[in-house]
């Protein structure tokens, strides 16, 4: 059933994350005018000239980061080397305007000011909004729940999920001559996997030393974290079989389908807690805006447009 409650239960915008991710931007404004953290608590992890990140200050930077940004930077190097190099510029920027004396300039001390008076606001207002938005412990029930779960079950369908092993042979380059090599040593390692042991054969002869270690153990995964020469392959595959080789960009790869994980709707258990977490952040969410409804009911406000004219044609 498809409905806009089913909708809204999929939807995990959160207003206090919204609202702390506006603080976390205007509190780093201001403390990037007033102080600086320590830079080399720890072991140093960058540095430039002087100036130095720690192990302390790279955690606390990461902590505070999005969730995306986190998982760009721990899986790309470049990406984190990059965020790194943008942390030790701004101190350096920072270090120099400090130098120079302009956190003592009237204009930049009115600055910081303003910032730390929003800042502060909103802090107090949105601890006290979260107080009165509080959700009661016993929501949502356990009848709740299902219900939910029931309404919103075509959304946990989990794809197949594939063990597979894999024998690798590179393409020295990609010049016929090494292609064709290649390919001949593939067929004959796939014959030996297919009449033999395939994991001994991995050991010995894969040329993909992480998995080649592990008797070319892959791992298990969605057919779609597979590169996409071996998807149509595998996916016509039954346990236990091992493949023909597959040419990829990279060389070529004799597979093996070592288990299959058909694809499933997750359950009400392995659902149940996620479930109890969004539907219980939705009821603080509608539990704040009725109390900002009651608090600031739109017939209780009056705007004099020719004022507002006004204001906004002679800003300050």
């Amino acid at each position: 059933m498809k409905s806009k409650t089913k909708f809204a239960l999929l939807v995990k915008i959160n207003s206090f994350a919204l609202l702390g991710s506006v603080l976390s931007a205007l509190a780093g404004a201001a403390a990037a005018q007033t102080a600086s953290a320590p830079a080399n608590a720890g072991a140093v992890v960058a540095r430039m000239g002087t100036v130095t990140l720690g192990t302390a200050e790279v955690q606390r930077m990461y902590k505070d980061l999005p969730e995306a940004d986190r998982a760009a930077v721990q899986k790309d190097r470049a990406a984190s080397e990059k965020w790194l190099r943008g942390r030790l510029t701004a101190e350096a920027l920072l270090r120099e305007a400090r130098s120079k004396g302009v956190a003592d300039k009237p204009e930049v001390k009115a600055r910081i000011a303003d910032a730390m008076r929003e800042v502060t606001a909103n802090i107090v207002s949105s601890a006290y909004l979260e107080s009165v938005s509080q959700v009661s412990a016993d929501y949502p029930s356990e009848a709740e729940t299902q219900a939910a779960y029931e309404q919103a079950k075509d959304n946990f369908k989990l794809p197949a999920i594939y063990h597979v092993g894999q024998i690798f042979v590179k393409t020295a380059s990609t010049g016929k001559a090494a292609v064709a090599a290649a390919k001949d040593k593939a067929k004959k390692l796939a014959k030996q996997a297919k009449d033999g042991d395939f994991a001994a054969v991995a050991r010995a002869a894969s040329e993909d030393a992480p998995s080649a270690e592990r008797g070319g153990d892959v791992g298990s995964v969605p057919l779609t974290n597979l590169k996409p020469e071996i998807q149509e392959t595998v996916a016509s595959m039954k346990k236990g079989q091992i493949s023909d080789p597959i040419q990829s960009d990279k060389g070529f790869h004799i597979i093996k389908v070592i288990d299959i994980q058909p694809a499933r709707t997750a359950g009400y258990e392995e659902m149940k807690p996620r479930l109890q977490a969004i539907m219980r952040q939705q009821r603080q969410q509608q539990n704040a805006q009725n109390y900002l409804g009651t608090l600031a009911p739109a017939a209780s406000i009056a705007i004099d447009n020719a004022a507002l004219d006004a204001a906004l044609a002679k800003p300050n």
